[in-house]
């Protein structure tokens, strides 16, 4: 449902729509262009945002990022908030929190080792903490605020090389997918993304110098 505003909310909006266009153009204007556009953009978001009852909803991933409610006199200081806030007006139902539609899915994680000299197949579940790891005999739960202790394990059983972040990147994906409401296919592919790249660090690594 979109929101009705009167003429002044109207000509808020406008100064909104006006002065992000400016401060997205970074490569065609100045800093202090950019700087002015920013202030008269979240000043008026602001006030446009205090005006509206019941208050324009944010998606939680924005609130969080942003370290501050949306009634804050800065909240609206990033382009982001300000295209929600736009989207809203549109869309009440646009920054509804999208619904975590892969907890409890089963996914592929293949890595090749030297060892084998092919790919060898993991199996991931999303849990509500992180990653249910099942290779061989290592299967466990690891939650995405640690480190990867199963995986982690699982690989250097198969004295894989692989990089040390490993586990950074498989906490952005789970975040997403439940952020972002990914379908299975999505955070497959970020899955195969990271398989691959364990794959080619693997491939690379100077084998013939060991001894």
């Amino acid at each position: 449902m979109k929101v009705n505003l009167n003429e002044e909310q109207l000509n808020l909006k406008i100064v909104i729509v006006e002065n992000l266009l400016i401060a997205k153009d970074w490569d065609n204007r100045s800093r202090e262009e950019i700087n002015k556009a920013f202030e008269t953009m979240n000043r008026a978001a602001h006030k446009l945002h205090m005006q509206l009852d019941p208050k324009p909803k944010h998606h939680s991933y924005m609130i969080k990022n942003r370290g501050m409610e949306p009634e804050h006199p800065e909240f609206y200081n990033h382009i982001h908030p300000v295209e929600d806030l736009l989207a809203y007006l549109e869309d009440t139902s646009a920054n509804d929190d999208p619904i975590d539609v892969t907890i409890g899915s089963k996914f592929r994680f293949n890595i090749y080792t030297n060892r084998w000299g092919h790919k060898d197949s993991y199996e991931l579940t999303r849990t509500e903490k992180g990653w249910y790891i099942e290779h061989l005999s290592y299967n466990g739960e690891d939650d995405i605020n640690e480190e990867m202790k199963i995986l982690y394990a699982a690989m250097e059983h198969d004295s894989i090389s692989f990089p040390r972040d490993v586990d950074d990147y498989m906490r952005s994906i789970w975040i997403s997918a439940k952020d972002r409401g990914l379908s299975h296919n999505q955070v497959q592919a970020m899955i195969d993304e990271v398989a691959d790249w364990i794959s080619n660090t693997e491939m690379n690594a100077p084998t013939d110098l060991l001894i």
